[in-house]
């Protein structure tokens, strides 16, 4: 269990780091002048709407995962162990890059009030939950709901404070140089990520 609730505090870590996750609001509130306390609020709420439909498919994922376990005892485990080091190889394999759009070039194109901003954000990040971490909610459930709501807790505490904090380092200017390698190479770490954990738990469980 130490080694799912490990795995998700990093990839919760290596998410937050993506630009696309935190480089469109600071393009946005420099171009539109925001003041920092309507930024932090847009942010905090967007950061919020993200972890949200990240975790409402996690407790999905983990009821699941918790009912395979009971049905099939500790087989469930080793299943999932291996399900993580699959997932892993696809991604550290495909390594798909996250498409983004320029948001600069969309401020520039007009101006939009900050509730429709508010609107676009809130739900351009609930739309687009992290599915890496979906696997190891999965893996989870077959040591409790409470495991899934520890999992959840983790990644919704380093999502939420990892944005906000790339948001303010952001408008200060300070130029976060892992980030463009992790956008790069985000799929390979997070392939990495799941490999580790899945061997770690199959060994352990």
């Amino acid at each position: 269990m130490l080694s799912l609730l490990t795995g998700t505090l990093l990839l919760a870590a290596v998410h937050a780091l993506i630009p696309n996750h935190w480089l469109p609001l600071v393009a946005v509130a420099k171009a539109e002048g925001w003041k920092k306390k309507e930024l932090t609020t847009i942010t905090l709420l967007a950061a919020a709407a993200h972890v949200f439909g990240t975790i409402a498919l996690g407790f999905v994922l983990g009821f699941i995962g918790k009912e395979l376990s009971e049905e099939y005892g500790k087989a469930i485990t080793v299943a999932a162990s291996v399900l993580l080091i699959a997932f892993g190889l696809i991604y550290f394999t495909v390594n798909l890059p996250h498409h983004h759009h320029s948001t600069q070039q969309d401020v520039a194109t007009y101006e939009k009030s900050k509730r429709k901003w508010l609107l676009i954000f809130v739900g351009m990040m609930f739309l687009s939950p992290c599915l890496e971490v979906e696997s190891l909610f999965l893996s989870a459930g077959a040591f409790g709901m409470g495991a899934v709501a520890s999992l959840s807790l983790i990644y919704a505490v380093i999502s939420i404070l990892g944005i906000y904090l790339l948001v303010s380092l952001g408008m200060k200017g300070v130029n976060l140089l892992p980030a463009e390698f992790i956008e790069h190479n985000e799929k390979k770490i997070s392939g990495a990520v799941l490999i580790l954990v899945g061997i770690v738990t199959f060994f352990l469980h």
